[in-house]
């Protein structure tokens, strides 16, 4: 695929992403990590748009299961730990797309944003192939807004975003879903 094709794919992906309209929900599962859980089958979404779900496909009457997940503490602005569950990787044409679930301890019941469950960072998440040592960046511009996607404490926010395909033979990589946060090691990749 040439440099312009994919250049060409990347606009219209992002147009769809910018239009309201899902590129994660419904889709063909095929390889998928996510595949063995419970995801939405029917293809209708029924999030909310305040807290991502809509944007992210994930229909909140059939929500997948975690691939992964981990608890980071935050200690900020009443939240104190937040729990980050990977819900999907699948390829889809030349990027893999991830969505992801955010859920907020902490005390009170206001909207948090993504950007405050996550210690008031950004979601930046990163694939990393420790065997080759090579960093996969999210695309910015197929990535979930963090600071108006958000939900009161105790309920989920839905992310989601896009990477670049690995190298043939990259069975697994790590994650980082921001740059403080720890990795979540192991992380099948799609076929």
């Amino acid at each position: 695929m040439t440099i312009r094709t994919r250049a060409i794919a990347l606009g219209a992906a992002t147009a769809v992403a910018l239009s309201g309209c899902s590129m994660l929900g419904g889709g063909d599962d095929r390889g998928s990590a996510g595949s063995s859980s419970s995801s939405q089958t029917s293809g209708v979404v029924t999030g909310d748009d305040a807290n991502g779900a809509k944007a992210a496909g994930i229909d909140l009457k059939n929500p997948p299961k975690a691939i992964a997940e981990q608890t980071i503490t935050v200690d900020q602005d009443s939240v104190d730990e937040t729990k980050v569950e990977l819900l999907e990787l699948r390829r889809d044409d030349n990027v893999m797309l991830a969505t992801f679930r955010l859920t907020g301890t902490g005390r009170g019941t206001e909207d948090k944003s993504a950007f405050k469950l996550l210690g008031w960072t950004s979601f930046a998440p990163v694939l990393i192939d420790m065997k080759n040592l090579e960093k996969y960046k999210h695309v910015e511009d197929l990535t979930s807004d963090d600071v108006t996607a958000e939900a009161p404490l105790g309920q989920p926010v839905y992310m989601f975003t896009a990477f670049p395909l690995p190298k043939d033979g990259v069975t697994e990589m790590d994650l980082r879903v921001t740059s403080e946060s720890p990795a979540i090691e192991d992380i099948p990749m799609p076929k």
